[in-house]
């Protein structure tokens, strides 16, 4: 493996087959993500193996093998940054499983075969297991043999011998999947070619105390060589050293490692940016236009103030909001532009500079948002949601403080201080982040923040948006949006009632659900909002009124002359 103390493992591996027939049905390889431009996404090695059918001639064997690992790794190292080591393998497999699955039933592909495949994921101190397949996995450590994961194996009596799974053995892929906390001195062993998992312990068991000895690979094929199956192959992979920290934290300590200047006057000159007007300051941060005098593009420097060192929580967001931010792209989130380390000389953020106001700002002032206006504004604000939800990213700071309406028309979703990433921040997930006020209740009893949560969020945000400012909570109860806002249909606030239910199980699944349900109630403009009743009155009926009155006025004229 190629420079490989520079993501902090260092490894070393070794191969061997069994003949002709092992060569050509099995395949290793251990790629870096720095060869893919994915450094911060570790390391992957991985064994795979085609299974014979028929149909299936030698030729088509080598290429279906070597086709999957390559693509499998393509998928893997390409997937978003957010995305947890799992995440991003499954959903390279699965795509990979589609089309080998479709190319197997058409005339071009009929003579490529199912494949197994077992794969390691290293990033940080961890090892992800993935297999799909009859490969199998076996870590040395200590002296002992433990097996990882069980292989999908049919009885021997099948012939061809078939597994259970494969990749491109049916459209829908099963997979199973753990992790395994790496040590310095681990060993572990991939292989394929083995029809059983009997009589495999004790084969190898004789071996664990040569674990450390150059080929090994060998010497596992030796010891396999009496059980059954053909071609068998072997893939040994050392750890000699392990990450001392993870990526995310050797990222955001390169950030923290800039210092941090003293506030910028207008028409300095940082790093090449000419500082302009102040648009926002903070307790810890201030916003100001700049001009980036290479591009000439007119930008927003997000600048962090001497009081933040006094926040940890602060800090730690500032310098995670540079990581993530770099990974998201969408139309209605915030879009951070990247800054090249040589440039940089202090610590800050860069950003377009949008023109516009916060939807605080606008639902602080006349008039009253309309129909049609906020719920441009909140179908755009679901779809910021879903965007980073697709990216496995989850906001958690959801308010109109954070929403930039641009003068195109245009939503902006701002601040990723607080993201959450599912799957990554295992460690951190059960901390609450957020604006007390659009937290839901889940979150201040330590559950971790979800699709659900965002609802909750966005439901506030959308109430106070058509209430003026208004909270939707009183203090002993909820207060219906169409007590504040009669003119508004009843559909929309039964939506946001929804939203903020208390039980997270009673909300909308997520930011998609919610905004289907305000473009039914658009559709199908049921609930209309209340018209007030308009008396007309017609000609007759005035000189019916006039009579009785002069009626009334000479009966007490009357009375008054006989008294």
């Amino acid at each position: 493996m190629a420079d490989p103390a520079a993501l902090g493992w260092q490894i070393d591996s070794e191969f061997a087959a069994d003949g002709a027939e092992g060569a050509a049905r099995n395949f290793y390889a251990l790629y870096e993500g720095e060869s893919f431009g994915a450094p911060d996404r570790g390391a992957l090695a991985m064994i795979a193996r085609a299974h014979a059918e028929q149909r299936s001639v030698q030729a088509g064997l080598r290429d279906a093998v070597q086709i999957a690992v390559h693509s499998f790794a393509e998928g893997y190292f390409g997937a978003r940054r957010t995305f947890s080591p799992h995440k991003a393998a499954v959903t390279a497999l699965s795509s990979l499983n589609r089309w080998l699955a479709g190319q197997r039933q058409g005339e071009a592909g009929w003579h490529l075969a199912p494949v197994s495949l077992s794969a390691l994921l290293l990033r940080d101190r961890q090892v992800g297991l993935v297999q799909v397949g009859a490969c199998q996995m076996i870590r040395l450590r200590g002296g002992g043999l433990s097996p990882l994961l069980s292989p999908h194996l049919r009885p021997l009596e099948a012939v061809p011998f078939m597994p259970t799974r494969a990749l491109g053995l049916e459209a829908e892929l099963a997979l199973d999947i753990s992790a395994d906390e790496a040590e310095p001195g681990d060993v572990y062993l991939l292989i394929a070619g083995l029809a059983v998992t009997e009589g495999v312990y004790a084969a190898l068991a004789p071996l664990s105390p040569r674990a450390a000895e150059p080929g090994l690979a060998g010497l596992v094929l030796a010891a396999l060589a009496s059980l059954p199956g053909l071609g068998k192959a072997v893939m040994v992979l050392r750890v000699q050293a392990v990450p001392e920290t993870g990526v995310e934290e050797t990222i955001q300590a390169a950030l923290a490692a800039l210092p941090i200047r003293p506030p910028p006057r207008e028409g300095d000159v940082w790093d090449e940016f000419r500082i302009g007007e102040i648009l926002f300051r903070g307790r810890y941060t201030m916003l100001r236009a700049a001009r980036d005098l290479r591009t000439g593009q007119d930008v927003a420097l997000k600048i962090p103030l001497p009081s933040m060192l006094q926040d940890e929580v602060f800090a730690a967001g500032f310098m995670r909001e540079a990581w993530i931010g770099a990974s998201v792209r969408s139309q209605s989130v915030v879009h951070y532009i990247d800054i090249p380390a040589e440039r940089r000389n202090s610590l800050y953020l860069v950003m377009p500079l949008y023109h516009g106001e916060t939807l605080e700002k606008r639902l602080n002032r006349a008039p009253s948002m309309s129909l049609p206006e906020g719920m441009g504004i909140a179908l755009r604000l679901c779809e910021a949601v879903q965007d980073l939800a697709a990216i496995e990213i989850v906001h958690r700071d959801l308010k109109p403080d954070n929403v930039m309406l641009l003068e195109t028309g245009e939503v902006r979703l701002l601040d990723l201080g607080l993201a959450f990433l599912p799957g990554i921040d295992a460690v951190s997930a059960a901390r609450p982040g957020g604006t007390i006020r659009y937290m839901a209740p889940e979150l201040l009893k330590g559950v971790p923040a979800s699709a659900r949560t965002e609802v909750y969020a966005l439901a506030v945000t959308i109430y106070r948006m058509f209430s003026g400012g208004a909270f939707p909570y009183g203090q002993h109860e909820k207060c219906p949006l169409q007590r504040l806002r009669p003119d508004l249909p009843a559909w929309l606030g039964e939506a946001l009632g929804k939203g903020l239910a208390a039980r997270p199980e009673d909300r909308f699944a997520d930011a998609g659900e919610l905004a289907r349900a305000l473009q039914i109630g658009l559709a199908e403009g049921r609930d209309a909002p209340p018209m007030r009743k308009s008396f007309v009155l017609s000609r007759l009926q005035i000189w019916q009124g006039l009579t009785l009155l002069f009626a009334a006025l000479f009966f007490l004229m009357l009375l008054r002359t006989m008294i």
